[in-house]
């Protein structure tokens, strides 16, 4: 695609009014401040500028413009985003498009995991007897497993590798696609297969539950992190839900795949499986664009009740609404339909409750009055959203006979103590700017000041990697520096892109650019000299050697002689 179609697409597209579609933005002086999506955190770091028209995670680093959070946060190729975000502003993109090499490698592990799931499906019909009958045990019907591709992963080290290399892919690439142990064996061995689906549809991970007690490893070997899946990103059955939780404008959420399953059988359409009893922010960030009205469905036993508390806590944090469904304590949804019914189900959803009055009425947990105060004050102490957290003042303040004063007293001197002690271990936390960083802010703050920069150094003055890539790229676009977004999307390194992005939301140094350019020199020749002297160690006959000594001091001479004297012998 040419490159000022792309520009007109980041140009149409505010990146502030694309992420608020997907996550709570909170307005902080000229920028905007969230909790990142792409990991989880407790304080918020997530920045993004509306006047550079980028974002910058400041805890694990991501960065970049409108173009790559959709990418990253949806685990979509590069086009896909494009005619994404092509759509949302009206811009007619033609289908043919060229992709970008990182682009064609996360497009070829889809393919992989398309074939994948095709051939688990087909051990399960052809050969997982064994497994075949685990499901039919578990009242797993046959349209179920045909419909969410169930599959059977055989015994072998080496089976899935060989279909996949019998298929015409590229051995190289199935190290990167977490499929495979550093071994090369098959990751998935005498498991059930859960093919695991982004929101947009397309197959990105896999768990896989061992058929026997006896088998080694845990009850679920998951998918590890790949350029496609990250851990916490992603809901099972989202995919197939995600319109029916938009109609009825509320979603169930259990915690693993037979339990959704059973869910979804029973014509409660409108479930996810989290995947793991912790809900993210990711997680939650992403139901949030199909319903605001949320029904945690975790297992009934202590910890799971727990758990749903915990992700309740975050649910309200995020500005949006909960209830928590009290199943039996020997139940999880999966055994508690079978026993009971669908209709019942739908009678104890019915009875879901908030989380404070939840916690009131809660037998099972094990916790006296003072102690579910204590659970409900820190999610309270949590909460950041005002309107939130008043509501939820006055909701614990109404279920445990309080008055409101009481407990917004309690937060504050909560969170005056956490603040003080925040102060007190907390070291400080100053940045040091090294030469090479800083020359690249002032370049990057001043494009203007290019021409002088190249005039007296190259790219071989910057002796740190990450640096130099930087400077060689700026070389090679300067015509873009006052563009940063239209930059990104030229950079396929995830690292040099990060960076550039931290860099332009950075403020440029208070050193002059002649102080800076000084500093560069002197470095890089005392780093020849010093380079120079232990050549000349092992070969001090050597006059050519000799000779490059010398030249190195006259250039250090001409930069500063007063430092020369002092450090030269």
């Amino acid at each position: 695609m040419d490159q000022h179609v792309i520009d007109e697409i980041i140009e149409r597209n505010d990146i502030v009014d694309v992420i608020s579609n997907y996550i709570p933005l909170k307005k902080t002086g000229s920028n905007f401040k969230a909790r990142c999506p792409f990991h989880d955190e407790k304080t918020a770091s997530f920045i993004v500028s509306p006047k550079k028209q980028i974002y910058k995670c400041f805890g694990c680093g991501k960065g970049g413009n409108v173009i790559t959070y959709v990418q990253e946060f949806e685990k979509i190729s590069f086009p896909e985003a494009l005619k994404k975000l092509a759509a949302r502003a009206g811009i007619t993109v033609k289908q043919s498009m060229q992709s970008k090499g990182k682009d064609s490698k996360r497009d070829l592990i889809y393919k992989i995991y398309e074939i994948a799931t095709g051939y688990f499906y087909k051990n399960l019909v052809e050969h997982g007897s064994s497994a075949l009958e685990y499901l039919a045990e578990r009242d797993i019907k046959n349209e179920t497993i045909k419909k969410f591709k169930l599959g059977f992963a055989l015994n072998s080290y080496g089976g899935l590798h060989n279909y996949l290399l019998k298929n015409d892919i590229n051995e190289k690439i199935l190290a990167t696609t977490g499929l495979f142990t550093s071994k090369n064996n098959d990751l998935f061995r005498e498991r059930i297969m859960f093919p695991i689906h982004s929101s947009s549809g397309k197959v990105v991970a896999f768990g896989g539950r061992k058929l026997h007690e006896s088998q080694s490893g845990g009850k679920y070997v998951n998918s590890p992190t790949t350029d496609i899946y990250t851990k916490g990103n992603e809901l099972y059955g989202l995919f197939d839900t995600k319109y029916t939780i938009s109609k009825k404008d509320h979603a169930l959420i259990c915690e693993g795949y037979t339990d959704f399953l059973r869910l979804y059988e029973n014509g409660f359409t409108n479930s996810v499986a989290s995947l793991g009893t912790s809900l993210t922010d990711s997680q939650i960030s992403l139901l949030g664009r199909f319903s605001d009205n949320f029904y945690m469905l975790y297992d009934g036993d202590a910890s799971g009740r727990k758990a749903a508390v915990r992700a309740a806590g975050k649910i309200l944090g995020k500005g949006y609404n909960v209830k928590i469904i009290g199943l039996p304590k020997a139940d999880d949804p999966d055994s508690y339909i079978r026993n009971n019914g669908a209709k019942s189900m739908q009678e104890m959803i019915d009875k879901a409750k908030p989380i404070a009055e939840f916690l009131k009425d809660d037998e099972v947990i094990g916790v006296d009055k003072k102690g579910k105060l204590s659970v409900l004050f820190d999610i309270l102490n949590e909460i950041e959203d005002e309107v939130a957290q008043e509501l939820l003042t006055q909701d614990i303040a109404e279920t445990f006979g309080l008055s409101g004063h009481a407990v917004s007293s309690k937060i504050r001197k909560k969170r005056r103590t956490f603040k003080k002690e925040t102060e007190d271990t907390e070291p400080s936390k100053t940045e040091h700017f090294t030469e090479e960083r800083d020359i690249l802010l002032l370049i990057i703050n001043n494009q203007s000041l290019y021409k002088k920069v190249a005039q007296e150094i190259d790219s071989s003055y910057f002796l740190t990697g990450k640096y130099r890539e930087i400077y060689k790229i700026m070389s090679e676009h300067i015509e873009d520096m006052d563009n940063i977004p239209a930059l990104i999307s030229k950079i396929d390194n995830d690292g040099i892109r990060d960076l550039l992005t931290e860099l332009s939301m950075s403020d440029s140094p208070t050193q002059t650019i002649d102080d800076i350019l000084i500093a560069l020199k002197t470095r890089k020749f005392y780093t020849n000299l010093k380079a120079i002297n232990a050549e000349i160690l092992n070969d001090p006959t050597n006059m050519e050697l000799h000779a490059k000594k010398k030249e190195i001091k006259k250039e250090l001479l001409k930069i500063n002689k007063k430092v020369v004297r002092k450090t030269l012998y």
